[in-house]
């Protein structure tokens, strides 16, 4: 049998197809390597730089909201498909055995997949999207936030009180997101609703009322200031919360002591205890989107 195979033209459909969905495969089907080499050095470079410029000027990317990045994409992915198909109808026919170029193809997508994956897992500042209300008002669900500390490793260094970090918990795949009230030999109580630090109540000023949606009760917003002098605003339903009176516990070496901001609606270290440090997988840096405008940018 023979190992020779006829020429057969690129189809330009082929190639709009491939390069839309799986790009740079439409250029290496074109033949076209330089543009299957711009492409993936452009998208690996393209990854890095937005996400940087996102961190440093909110919202960056977030510009649109998710659905605008959504929106771009897809007519990111028609361009490259159209430029494909493009300079598939001026390429000259191409023999060889199919399975071979298919191979050759698609050996560019799959290494911008494993880079993607890598950059994804091991990238010092990935994107966390709030899908629950127990940091408000702090953090709101949807907002997107920003952090310093790989997706991959966890045990973040140079942790203090007042910090707004993302963790795991044992027996959940989940990210979860609070803040940290206290840390390794302090004690920490709730006397009916106000937070007790070392036998001492945590500074509490109350700034007024909010109607929270699904809620009939009004929470009263109140800044609360740790014993290191770090402020943020917290809110309270009112006496007889299921968590308003907790015994007092001394946290642990190596561990932190854990609360949402919206005290009568999160399940934090009142229940499950402090987390070890090793379990604290980031440091909250920036919102970078949010419904409200006026709050992208900010450090929770």
């Amino acid at each position: 049998m023979s190992d020779t195979y006829a020429p057969r033209p690129r189809r330009w459909w082929i190639a709009l197809i491939l390069n839309a969905i799986f790009p740079p495969v439409g250029y290496a089907y074109a033949g076209a390597w330089k543009m299957v080499v711009a492409t993936v050095l452009g998208l690996m470079v393209g990854a890095v730089a937005l996400n940087e410029w996102t961190l440093a000027s909110p919202p960056g990317v977030y510009a649109y909201g998710q659905t605008g990045i959504l929106v771009g994409a897809a007519i990111a992915a028609a361009l490259f498909g159209l430029h494909a198909a493009w300079l598939a109808g001026r390429a000259p026919p191409r023999g060889g055995r199919p399975s071979k170029l298919a191979l050759l193809y698609i050996a560019p997508w799959a290494l911008l997949f494993v880079a993607n994956a890598l950059y994804s897992a091991y990238g010092p500042h990935p994107t966390y999207v709030m899908t629950a209300g127990a940091m408000e008002p702090t953090l709101r669900a949807e907002d997107i936030l920003m952090v310093d500390g790989a997706r991959a490793g966890c045990g973040h260094p140079g942790l203090k009180p007042g910090e707004v970090v993302v963790f795991r918990k044992a027996g959940s795949a989940a990210p979860y997101v609070h803040r940290i009230v206290a840390g390794p030999g302090q004690t920490v109580a709730m006397q009916d609703g106000l937070l007790v630090i070392d036998g001492k109540p945590a500074g509490r000023r109350a700034l007024g009322s909010v109607g929270l949606p699904g809620v009939a009760a009004r929470a009263t917003e109140v800044e609360e200031t740790l014993p290191n002098g770090k402020r943020y605003r917290t809110y309270d339903l009112g006496p007889g919360g299921p968590y308003d009176n907790v015994a007092a516990t001394t946290v642990p070496a190596g561990s932190w002591y854990l609360m949402g901001d919206n005290r009568d609606n999160a399940a934090d270290s009142r229940v499950f205890g402090p987390v070890p440090g090793r379990d604290v997988c980031a440091v909250a840096l920036k919102i970078v989107y949010a419904k409200d405008k006026s709050r992208v940018g900010r450090r929770p």
